[in-house]
């Protein structure tokens, strides 16, 4: 009910919404499954956030794995829910990050998440100013014009795919927030991390941790971890050589520790699911907690010592025009010229090489990338290789708004900031006739 590694009072969850039916109809569920939502009682959630932000000082590698539930306030929501009501938002690209958004946000600038397998298509985390480079947007995005969202008939972009492969091999600690992980593939993210918990988790098994060993560990009352070497073991003593000690240390009890070989080798920190519902996966998590994200996720600030008002949200520059180190396919380059990358009102623009329009099957945009004419809504449409225009830059979606091959697409005002840092591997268009430095 409260985790496999909970520590904590066991008062069990409220039920603030009772419900007979499944999560959703479009998804198969266990008869016992319902869409009935639970809260955590307060001090059972301090409990749960406590030990949560220890686990985020210790791990390696935090992967979030969200779905619609995160987003359902300003956007809408599939799934049956007491808190949000069932359906589609007015205009949702002009929707704004929810706190869930801007905390998460936060937490990745700080270091603490280094990666997002995200089923939202929203824009939400970048407009909450999580870096770009560091979210697989898995099913599409409205704000990336090389990768529409994906029907369910479609294919994923070639990008995408291997990316959430490896996050969900290498993931020490994933938080799932917002989704029933009904069955989807990228479910594998929550599971493979949940499986690989059960192998060695931090102070483990017996061979977890031994001599030579190197390990990360915070002691009881300490905020920062330190890593240093396994010299000794002995019953439930453990001693570490850290750098900035001339002897060897014994860990005082209730040091949280973790071993720093590979999540194959050693195991994982797990899965920490935070959802209003059950879901099927329950019971392998480290941690479960209960209630609004929107409220977890605070009360997760305060135990990490952030304070308990939101973090600010990053403002983008005014400017669209900027030096970026890609080459005229939109490639990142090690060094050398930088390319001029210029979002201007009226600026001709191509979609670059390697994107997954045609893979995407929207209707709307499969004449983009086509070897032969398409027909939509009983009319023929011509191929056309991708070129474009900006038609302007729209404060209310946080994007630029593009006409390519005649249709409509958005690219996220963030995206600009990444080009200019050089932190994404590929930008999604560039000028059609680019200026180099």
């Amino acid at each position: 009910m409260h985790g496999r590694g909970y520590e904590g009072p066991l008062t069990p969850p409220q039920c603030t919404w009772k419900c007979s039916k499944p999560p959703r109809d479009d998804h198969d569920a266990p008869s016992w499954l319902t869409a009935s939502e639970y809260q955590d009682q307060a001090a059972v959630l301090r409990h749960k956030c406590r030990q949560l932000a220890q686990l985020l000082r210790l791990s390696r590698k935090t992967v979030l794995y969200t779905g619609a539930g995160i987003s359902a306030a300003v956007i809408g929501q599939a799934a049956r829910s007491g808190t949000n009501k069932q359906g589609w938002k007015g205009d949702t690209r002009e929707a704004k990050p929810t706190p869930t958004h801007i905390i998460l946000g936060f937490l990745a600038r700080e270091g603490h998440i280094h990666d997002w397998v995200q089923q939202n298509h929203d824009g939400l985390p970048q407009k909450a100013g999580f870096p770009q480079h560091l979210i697989n947007e898995i099913h599409g995005s409205w704000y990336d014009p090389s990768n529409p969202v994906v029907k369910y008939s479609g294919t994923l972009h070639d990008r995408a795919y291997p990316w959430m492969k490896q996050s969900a091999k290498t993931a020490d600690l994933v938080l799932v927030l917002g989704t029933s992980l009904g069955g989807l593939n990228a479910d594998q993210v929550a599971t493979n991390a949940a499986e690989r918990s059960l192998v060695g988790t931090p102070g483990g098994p017996a061979g977890a941790v031994r001599p030579g060993v190197q390990v990360r560990a915070v002691p009881p009352g300490h905020r920062t971890a330190r890593t240093g070497v396994v010299t000794e073991v002995w019953g439930a003593d453990t001693w570490v050589q850290f750098r900035d000690f001339d002897s060897p240390i014994l860990l005082p009890p209730g040091t949280h520790m973790e071993t720093l070989e590979t999540p194959e080798a050693c195991g994982a920190l797990g899965t920490v699911i935070i959802n209003l519902q059950q879901t099927e996966q329950d019971g392998k998590a480290t941690l479960r907690l209960f209630g609004k994200s929107d409220v977890v996720l605070q009360t997760l600030l305060k135990e990490m010592g952030y304070g308990s008002g939101l973090p600010p949200v990053p403002r983008w520059p005014r400017h669209t025009r900027a030096l970026v180190p890609y080459d005229a396919n939109g490639c990142r380059l090690p060094g050398g010229k930088r390319m001029w990358l210029d979002l201007s009102e009226g600026q001709r623009i191509r979609i670059t090489p390697g994107h997954n329009i045609q893979g995407a099957k929207q209707p709307m945009y499969m004449h983009i990338g086509a070897k032969k004419p398409v027909k939509r809504k009983g009319q023929t449409v011509a191929p056309g290789p991708g070129l474009g225009r900006v038609v302007r830059r729209d404060e209310a979606s946080c994007s630029y708004v593009l006409q390519i091959e005649g249709a409509t697409m958005r690219l996220g005002l963030w995206w600009l900031e990444a080009a200019s840092q050089g932190t994404v591997g590929v930008l999604p268009i560039v000028n059609a006739t680019p200026a180099f430095e």
